[in-house]
């Protein structure tokens, strides 16, 4: 899928060119050499398009020289972090909310409220969510750039094929499981071609579940907890997580069950270690067609269309709403500046770059991110239209009720100490006491996470 988008960003980069007006500047006179700045990201097919948008500053900033380096995710934390601590690291690099508190409390990032009053930047123009997530106690530490939700790539060819229809308006419960069970009942089909409604159903032996659910925060139960008045914590920088309730119990014993019970999620043994989709066995799993729909996050749009290719036509559709309605976990990136970076004043220059509306047009148009600058949302949607995957979806999410992703010194490894503990859920049968002695044990993990990285 790469290929189809990049001649969307190179189109960008000419309109804008001519457009915006960018002209080269040539270095003072008695200018010392070029300025070299590192940024670094974890994403690759997301690099691509910053590749283009950073070659647009360099041309307006024929003194400054970017090198950008990907690092992968499950490195990513570790590694800047050990480089900070020494008074290295990248001039800018990406920033993840779990460990965004973090980070602030340890100094690794530039105070940019001082700099956005310089500027005259007017932040009404991102979404309000994100200014406040990456904001804390009047200081703001990166420019809003993106953004995220969660719903369900859906295989459009296997519902045509099995007379299948999403709910116009589709909802769950814990006590019986309303139109979204039903309906995942109805995806999922036995190797004999029964589905899970009909008394025939051989759950031992199925073809293809109605979908899957990792054992993860952002992109699994999270969303489904807050549905039902459940909180990983009731707000950012608190001091203790919140999951030690009856609702999140239920919430997860239903996920549970979904699994297990009813044989309509795919099992987290199919997920990998804990049912955590390490190594993307979900995304495989929609792929091959042994899951109808994949819950996913919006920036996987990109890899999952890859894997997929022409085996099938990828529709998107929003969550269920549970009984406290639809929502979804909403996330967005930042750049961090280095405090320690030998060219500080550079650095902030790309910051503002990469904020602003240009820079985002060019990621947007190519359908790289949802733009933080809400006039440039539909470029996205337009960008997929034009490869067959409708997205709005993911924006209609965004534009409804929302829980960020918890943002808390500790936070996580408090959500990975969470996965581990709630791994025995996801790999097997058990019943409501079970499944609330489990969370219990990662309520108190999480809070010991949590108090030593001094929340």
């Amino acid at each position: 899928m790469k290929h189809r988008r990049l001649p969307l960003v190179l189109a960008a980069v000419a309109v804008l060119s001519s457009s915006l007006g960018f002209v080269a500047a040539s270095p003072p006179a008695g200018a010392s050499s070029t300025v070299h700045l590192s940024y670094t990201l974890w994403d690759p097919h997301e690099e691509v398009g910053y590749k283009q948008s950073i070659a647009l500053f360099e041309k307006a900033h024929p003194n400054i020289s970017v090198t950008i380096t990907e690092i992968p995710y499950g490195s990513y934390q570790t590694k800047l972090q050990e480089e900070f601590s020494s008074g290295t690291g990248p001039d800018l690099f990406w920033i993840n909310t779990p460990w965004l508190s973090t980070w602030i409390k340890d100094g690794y990032m530039v105070n940019l409220a001082p700099y956005i009053k310089k500027w005259g930047l007017d932040m009404s123009i991102y979404y309000p969510s994100l200014v406040s997530l990456h904001e804390y106690q009047g200081a703001i530490y990166g420019l809003p750039k993106d953004w995220d939700t969660i719903a369900y790539f859906v295989n459009l060819n296997y519902l045509k094929q099995h007379n299948l229809t999403l709910p116009a308006s589709w909802s769950w419960n814990t006590t019986n499981g309303g139109s979204f069970l039903k309906f995942l009942q109805e995806a999922t089909i036995d190797t004999s071609g029964n589905n899970a409604l009909s008394p025939k159903f051989n759950a031992s032996s199925i073809a293809t579940y109605g979908s899957a659910m990792n054992n993860s925060a952002q992109t699994g139960f999270e969303n489904f907890w807050q549905m039902d008045g459940c909180h990983i914590i009731n707000a950012a920088w608190a001091s203790t997580t919140a999951f030690n309730t009856p609702a999140c119990a239920a919430t997860t014993q239903f996920i549970r069950d979904l699994m297990y019970k009813y044989h309509v999620f795919a099992p987290g043994s199919l997920l990998g270690t804990n049912g955590t989709s390490p190594s993307g066995q979900d995304t495989a799993l929609f792929a091959s067609g042994k899951i109808a729909m994949l819950q996913a996050g919006d920036w996987e749009t990109t890899p999952v269309s890859q894997l997929v290719g022409t085996k099938f036509k990828i529709g998107v559709e929003e969550l269920p709403a549970g009984p406290d309605g639809l929502w979804s976990v909403f996330n967005g990136l930042i750049d961090g500046v280095n405090p320690h970076s030998p060219n500080l004043s550079s650095a902030l220059m790309l910051e503002e770059w990469l904020g602003s509306a240009a820079s985002q047009k060019i990621m947007g148009e190519g359908g790289y991110i949802w733009p933080a600058i809400k006039s440039l949302d539909p470029l996205f949607v337009q960008a997929w239209a034009k490869l067959g995957i409708p997205m709005q979806p993911f924006l209609s999410e965004a534009q409804g009720n929302v829980v960020d992703w918890p943002n808390t010194p500790g936070m996580n490894q408090g959500l990975t100490d969470m996965a581990s503990d709630m791994g025995p859920i996801w790999l097997g049968a058990g019943n409501l006491a079970n499944t609330t002695s489990l969370l219990s044990k990662a309520y108190g993990d999480a809070n010991h996470d949590l108090s030593a990285a001094g929340a």
